[in-house]
């Protein structure tokens, strides 16, 4: 496993007026830098357990016409050889801090993910829900007033709802209160990763941790039934056009009726357009948290019993 993987270099700036001789009160700086050793170690505990070790190390500059510190992730595998030999799933020091926000990565970290949860919302509380992402590991997140669902990976989505997390999150956030503390950010190499003014900050700090709402319910309906095909698919496992009470649905076909198809597709079953198929089949519909139906009902065909092809017509003899 590559050194860098577990060894990231990282830094956190704070910055405003009462900063510009590189100096800051110990009493703000010290809870800062220990509530973010404490989320690094709740990360490593939470997706390590004891599989691994971590620490972070801190490294002054004093270049900057502000206050920036150099932070450290260093990692050590505690049993280095099922690693290597890929026995055990560990989350590097690289994968952690990119969780944490406190590096760039493929998705949001947490404490982007915070800010576009309450920086910009001017006191109010969203409604949160939490879907698991069409990626594995991934989670789509759902901000009420929000057009856009958010796709994270599914570690910062955990870190996000756990409390100890929270609460460190606003010990890191707190010297913001403080008059003369313009903004705190973190930046890796050259980019910023993620910044967090004044108001942003006070607006988390005063806000709730993240509850997130139940996802909308489904009821499933198991029917017994007669449906006509409209549209049969010829090849592929695409949805079935069928009628079913007088209306076209699209139904996937699963289990038992999925081998039926196989038997279509390969000409051993004939079935066109206007055949009768007698099935079981569910219809699902999601529901809102009052219990009422919301979206488009979806339809999957489990079995298909027998199918009647439409009449053929006789050759008319004059």
């Amino acid at each position: 496993m590559a050194e860098m993987a577990r060894h990231v270099r990282t830094r956190i700036r704070y910055d405003g007026p009462a900063l510009a001789g590189h100096e800051m009160d110990v009493q703000d700086l010290a809870p800062a830098l220990l509530a973010i050793a404490d989320i690094v170690q709740i990360a490593n505990r939470k997706f390590n357990g004891d599989s691994a070790s971590i620490r972070v190390m801190v490294d002054a500059d004093v270049e900057q016409q502000c206050f920036q510190l150099d932070l450290s992730l260093v990692q050590s595998f505690l049993d280095q050889a099922a690693v290597l030999i890929g026995r055990k799933d560990v989350a590097t020091a690289k994968d952690i801090a990119e969780w944490i926000g406190l590096i760039s990565g493929t998705g949001l970290g947490l404490f982007t993910l915070i800010k576009r949860i309450y920086g910009h919302k001017s006191g109010e509380q969203p409604a949160v829900t939490f879907r698991t992402g069409d990626q594995a590991g991934t989670t789509i997140i759902s901000i009420a007033g929000d057009v856009q669902n958010l796709v994270v990976p599914t570690p910062t989505a955990k870190l996000l709802v756990d409390p100890d997390v929270n609460r460190n999150v606003r010990t890191v956030l707190s010297p913001l209160q403080r008059e003369g503390y313009d903004d705190l950010t973190f930046i890796y190499g050259d980019q910023e990763v993620a910044r967090i003014d004044k108001q942003q900050a006070q607006e988390i700090i005063n806000s709730s941790p993240v509850d997130p709402i139940a996802p909308p319910m489904e009821t499933i309906s198991r029917i017994r039934g007669v449906v006509r095909i409209k549209s049969p698919q010829y090849e592929g496992a695409a949805k079935w056009s069928l009628l079913w009470q007088g209306r076209a649905i699209d139904a996937e076909m699963a289990d038992e009726a999925a081998k039926w198809v196989e038997a279509f597709q390969g000409n051993r079953v004939s079935a066109p357009p206007n055949t009768v198929l007698d099935v079981s089949m569910s219809e699902m519909v999601r529901l809102d948290s009052q219990g009422l139906a919301v979206g488009k009902r979806t339809y999957v065909v489990h079995e298909v019993h027998s199918a009647t092809p439409p009449p053929t017509q006789d050759a008319f003899t004059f």
